[in-house]
């Protein structure tokens, strides 16, 4: 997406051109991320050595000393990774039009307010997504232990409940800029 280039020289047009030159190579890293995660995953599932699983996925559980994840385990492992990755993707998605609307000069308006509030709710769902994802998982890569042996791991953090609380204050930030949009709207149609 090629930028205009600024045709005046005031600190208004400078920091628009700025903004919008960001907000493109934003957009294409974002881009380039959506079908890179889900490759990630499925290559760190496929490669992680089986002592550092756990670690690696940022659960709390480890393979035994003398155990070794089958293809199966890795593979289910995989698929129960699938819902937090989602909802990561899904606030990728949004993130990357809000910076594409940015890059087009669009700062303002209602298509910006309901990507952040997009946003905001990817942001929200990320702890439960993450507790049930966590949860899946370890009753993955346990599955094959005999009965008695299997369990579900639960994990909360405080930065959980932190990324929870910064999605709930954006999803207030996107009902102001929504009623904003519309006074602006508002205003113009009166002139």
């Amino acid at each position: 997406m090629p930028l205009p280039q600024p045709t005046s020289t005031s600190p208004a047009t400078r920091g628009m051109h700025r903004i919008q030159r960001v907000s493109g190579i934003l957009h294409m890293l974002l881009s380039l991320l959506l079908p890179g995660l889900p490759l990630l995953m499925g290559l760190g599932w496929a490669l992680v050595p089986d002592a550092t699983v756990g670690a690696s996925f940022g659960i709390f559980m480890g393979v035994g000393e003398g155990e070794e994840l089958t293809l199966l385990d890795r593979g289910a492992g995989f698929i129960a990774s699938l819902l937090p990755l989602s909802v990561i993707l899904y606030g990728v998605w949004h993130l990357r039009a809000l910076f594409g609307l940015y890059a087009d000069g669009e700062i303002l308006g209602t298509a910006n307010a309901g990507r952040l509030r997009a946003l905001a709710m990817t942001l929200i769902l990320w702890l439960p997504a993450q507790f049930v994802g966590d949860a899946v998982i370890s009753l993955a890569l346990s599955i094959d232990n005999p009965p008695g042996e299997r369990f579900i791991a639960l994990n909360l953090s405080s930065n959980d409940f932190a990324i929870t609380m910064i999605g709930a204050i954006a999803l207030v930030i996107s009902w102001v800029m929504v009623e904003a949009a519309r006074a602006a709207d508002d205003s113009a149609s009166i002139i």
